[in-house]
């Protein structure tokens, strides 16, 4: 298993010091609630242990650095991996490169993964190809435990593949250029199409309304005329009674 005790020296005592950057001034210590201070101490215990695969102190790295959990000693996640595991800039993103590698190849690739630069070259590739490329490598590869190296020409020979498959000349870029650009206009004219007829669609449902409730006004203004009239009917009988 691979061993990344060497990259990781622990200092606890800038932990429970006055934090160090590299201007040492213009900023505040941001506290930690209860859970958070949990969860680091956690998750530190991963990287002291020392007996951990690449991946998961990757996967540590990646959740100390999203949750900014380092904020309560250090301005910045750099300065947290140098001061407090003794871990450059670089390595530290290499470290969180492979893991995002590992998670896209699965369960397929934790079996046999013991080292970082097994998958350091597949960052360079999308990741459809990475998955299909580490299959190649432990086909190849006799003990299925694909190396650095193999996974790296495989690599090389697939971005290889992607430029040739890049427009040989300015005539094909435009030619490409155009048939995209013919299938957006026709994207657009049939969106265009549709939007019309629901907006012809709803005008005249509306205008249909609209005739629906006049005609209900008028019968209304009738119905009381007639009531009116009724009414007055009644007076006037009433009177001539009397």
């Amino acid at each position: 298993m691979y061993n990344v005790y060497p990259l990781f020296k622990t200092n606890r005592a800038l932990r429970v010091c006055e934090p160090t950057s590299d201007d040492g001034y213009g900023w505040q210590l941001v506290p930690l609630n209860d859970a958070e201070k949990v969860r680091l101490l956690e998750l530190e215990a991963i990287v002291d242990r020392g007996l951990q695969t690449f991946y998961e102190v990757g996967q540590v790295l990646i959740e100390i650095r999203d949750r900014k959990l380092y904020r309560q000693t250090h301005k910045t996640f750099e300065a947290y991996c140098k001061e407090n595991w003794s871990i450059a800039k670089r390595t530290a993103y290499q470290l969180i490169s492979a893991t995002k590698v590992v998670e896209n190849l699965c369960a397929m690739a934790h079996k046999i993964l013991t080292n970082e630069r097994q998958v350091r070259p597949l960052t360079k590739l999308p990741a459809a190809q990475q998955l299909e490329i580490w299959q190649k490598a432990v086909e190849i590869s006799p003990d299925g435990n694909p190396t650095a190296k193999i996974v790296e020409r495989l690599v090389e020979e697939q971005e290889a593949t992607n430029q040739n498959k890049k427009p040989s000349s300015e005539i094909e870029q435009l030619r490409q250029e155009n048939d995209r650009l013919k299938e957006e206009l026709k994207k657009q004219k049939l969106e265009r199409e549709q939007r019309t007829a629901l907006v012809a669609t709803e005008l005249e449902r509306l205008r249909e309304e609209n005739r629906q409730l006049k005609a209900e006004l008028r019968q209304r203004d009738k119905d009381w005329e007639i009531r009116l009239a009724v009414e007055r009917e009644k007076i006037r009988l009433e009177i001539e009674a009397k």
